[in-house]
């Protein structure tokens, strides 16, 4: 028969267990190819990201980039937290490669409220008839591509001949869930060239609460530790 002692040192290592359940790990940094396993879900602070998809495509066929070309860096900026992607998305009329398109997509869900999205590029340029655009629809409350039940947003960036915007946003009231597909659109045209290097994606929100498992998860361990150490007089 099991001690006091055996038992609670049992239930004590079943708690700490049971508190990595349901906790993302930390998003890391790495290719997007490592993002797009099955079930995967990873977090920056309290932003829990999941769903991840990726297609890219080309202009004549065979030349997308592939998702394990594209780093990923988390932004972990408190209230604020996001991606960054960087990857050589490219198109000119004298390598023969007219266009390369890239979509991505993924889910964020947030303990306190996102209240802004954010898009923004850099190491874009473009010669003649060359265009770089970036689109991102965004359902707030609900999933893409019915967005049922929720509000679809749209964000763009571009810069070509016709005018450069390189950031752009959109403020709303707070939601938990944003479901997200960018459009990422590098064209030369019928004479030019077009380069992108540097796309972020953020998620701004209020005031982060602690949530109350982590309190209560928290008490619990702090008694435990405290019978414990009376229990062993440590």
């Amino acid at each position: 028969m099991k001690s006091k002692g055996s038992q609670l040192l049992l239930l004590f290592g079943c708690i700490v267990l049971m508190a990595g359940v349901g906790f993302a790990g930390i998003c890391p940094t790495t290719t997007y190819d490592n993002y797009l396993g099955s079930g995967f879900s990873c977090g920056i602070t309290d932003q829990t990201y999941s769903n991840f998809q990726y297609s890219g495509t080309s202009n004549p066929p065979g030349f997308g980039l592939p998702a394990g070309s594209i780093a990923v860096t988390p932004i972990t900026t408190a209230g604020n937290p996001g991606f960054q992607y960087t990857g050589g998305w490219f198109a000119s009329t004298a390598s023969g490669i007219l266009e390369q398109t890239s979509v991505i997509q993924y889910t964020a869900n947030s303990t306190s409220s996102i209240t802004d999205l954010s898009l923004s590029i850099a190491g874009a340029t473009w010669t003649g008839t060359g265009a770089v655009a970036v689109t991102e629809t965004a359902c707030l409350g609900a999933m893409l591509p019915s967005c049922s039940g929720g509000q679809e947003i749209t964000l763009s960036v571009f810069d070509s001949s016709v005018g450069s915007k390189l950031f752009d946003s959109a403020s709303f009231a707070g939601v938990k869930e944003v479901d997200i597909a960018e459009g990422i659109q590098v064209q030369a045209g019928v004479n030019g060239s077009a380069t992108l290097s540097l796309l972020s994606n953020q998620f701004s929100e209020g005031p982060v609460p602690e949530p109350a498992s982590l309190v209560l998860f928290g008490t619990g361990v702090l008694g435990l530790g405290a019978m414990l150490r009376r229990k062993f007089g440590r």
